[in-house]
Formats: structure tokens, sequence, C-alpha cells
């Protein structure tokens, strides 16, 4: 059994910068703030006394920053024992907290990374991943570990919501400034969480090959009059953004979408009929796609494809060369 007893502490006495149990991440919420004004505080901080007199946070840092905030002092609070370990005081942070609600992704990469130090990475995956309703796994631990390091302004959007965990992850890889330059560009267009990754590969990918920052290459003059124009909506301009990326990481293959995309519209295959190439335009597996609402309607639609199928311009179509 922990011990713990109730104590009347000034503020003062709080050691504001020990956070080693702290793992709450985001603004106060307004809620907290009403209940506390309005019936003042109904659950006791816990907190422990350390050897320089002063008082680490376990549990309640919302709690004791909005009574900070409204000049409440002293508060009753509860109190541990010295005797109580790093890893113990840690585990009730914890376990108090996923009582009470669930966790955004950068307070759960603050119990990963914190209880890392204290844990082999066996007993953290298989003990804490489920507890966070994370799938028990090494490497997703890794990456949830990494976000801690991301600047202030990613973080508060992925603990937001308005930038998805993954993205964190992707952008972990990357330097400081490359990192801000992808998050400045992402808040300012509506990509999709798996467009925005496909950008990030993309982008880097046209780096590595011309010797140019990700920065740079955002930072383009190619790419700022498109982020700059206001004309269009806004996902337009996003998806013209992207064409415009694709086209310089993959020339060749962009041209090649292109002159299908065309050609394909060109051939005047029968409604409910599409042709699919194979990925990425390469090896001779073709497919084709009919869709339809009654029996009688898929004979006519096949008859048609077999005469555009001995056509020149259907050979032309899937000719590489063409």
């Amino acid at each position: 059994m922990v011990e713990k007893e109730s104590y009347s502490i000034q503020l003062e006495e709080v050691d504001w910068n020990d956070t080693s149990c702290l793992i709450t991440y985001g603004p106060l919420p307004d809620k907290l703030i009403l209940s506390i004004q309005t019936v003042g505080l109904i659950q006791k901080p816990l907190l422990q006394r350390k050897s320089n007199g002063l008082l680490r946070i376990i549990c309640g840092s919302r709690r004791l920053a909005v009574c900070q905030q409204l000049g409440l002092d002293p508060l009753s609070c509860e109190v541990l024992s010295t005797s109580t370990s790093p890893v113990a005081s840690l585990r009730m942070a914890i376990y108090d907290n996923i009582a009470q609600r669930g966790l955004n992704p950068v307070e759960k990469s603050l119990v990963l990374t914190k209880m890392a130090q204290h844990l082999d990475q066996p007993q953290l995956v298989q003990e804490f991943m489920p507890l966070l309703d994370l799938e028990p796994s090494d490497t997703l631990c890794c990456r949830y570990k990494k976000l801690p390091a991301l600047e202030e302004p990613i973080l508060d959007a992925i603990a937001r919501g308005t930038l998805h965990e993954r993205i964190g992850f992707v952008l972990s890889a990357l330097e400081q400034g490359d990192r801000l330059a992808f998050f400045n560009f992402f808040q300012e267009l509506p990509f999709s969480v798996s467009v925005q990754e496909e950008l990030v590969e993309t982008v880097v990918g046209i780096g590595r090959r011309d010797n140019l920052t990700p920065t740079q290459i955002l930072d383009s003059e190619e790419v700022n009059d498109l982020r700059r124009a206001h004309k269009g909506p806004a996902r337009q301009r996003a998806q013209q953004i992207r064409k415009q990326l694709q086209a310089r990481r993959a020339p060749r293959l962009t041209a090649r979408k292109e002159r299908f995309a065309r050609e394909a519209r060109d051939l005047g295959l029968p409604s409910g009929v599409r042709l699919i190439p194979p990925p990425y335009f390469e090896g001779p597996k073709w497919s084709l796609e009919c869709t339809f609402e009654r029996a009688e309607e898929l004979a006519p639609r096949l008859r048609k494809v077999a005469e555009l199928a001995d056509q020149p311009e259907f050979q032309k179509i899937m000719d590489s060369d063409g």
C-alpha cells in the first residue's frame, strides 16, 4: 500500500520544473477551470516531497495549474512518502490518468518515453501499449517514443487532432527546419493523411536526387506560385501542387499517366467499363473493370469492348513507346 498523508501546501513549494511524472499535454480544459472556480478543488492532487524540500507533482498537474491561475493558495493535497520509488510514482500518474480519460497521441508518447527509462522494451510493449489502446508492437512503440522530440507547434497540432500522429512519425526522421516547413505546408492546404505521407516521401526523394533540402523544394518558386494563388479553391491548389511534385519526382511516369488518361478517354469505352494499367505501367498484365446493374447490360458492353480491342487505338494505349 502506498503511504500518503494529507497536507496543506503552498504553491510556491511545488517544483513546476520537475516533469518526471507529467504525462498530460494540451491546454487547460475550460470545464475544469469552471469547476474549480465554482465549487473549488474536489479531488486532491497527489505530490511527493523531494530531498530538496520541494514537491514533485504526481497526479493533478492541471488542477494545480488552474489553482495557480486562480490564485487559490494554500491547498489541501495528498503527499506521498519519500520512499516511494520513481517508477511507482510514474505508474500512479499513468494509471490515474487512464482511469479518467483517453489520452491523446502526445500523452501516449510521453507515457512510453518515460516508462522506457524504467522498463525493458518487451515489458513496456506488453504492459503499456494495450493500456494505451495501441497495438503491442516494437516498431510502433519506437515510433511513438520519437514524438516528444518534435517541436511544440507540431505537438500541439497532434494533441488537438489537426495533425495525425502518423505524420509526426514521418517528420521525426527529418531535420528541424524541414519538419516545420512540412508542418506549415500541411496546415495551409487540405491534404489527406495518406497524401501527406506520400508528399513527404516525394519531396524527400526529389531532395536526395537533386541535392536539395525539403525546405528548399517546398519554398521553390513553382510550389509557392501555387500556394499563393488565391483564384482557385484550396483543395484544387493542393491537387495541383501534388501533381507538380509527382511530375518532378517521376517525369516519365507522370507523362505516361497523362497520355494514358487522354487516350483512354478518346477510345470511347462504354459506360461502366474501365481499363486499368499495371502498376507504374510496368509488366504485361492489364485489367478491365466492368460494372452493371442489370444482366442485359453486360453482353452489349462486352461486345463493344471486343470491337474496340481490335482497333489500333486500343493497342496504342498499351504500347509503352506510343
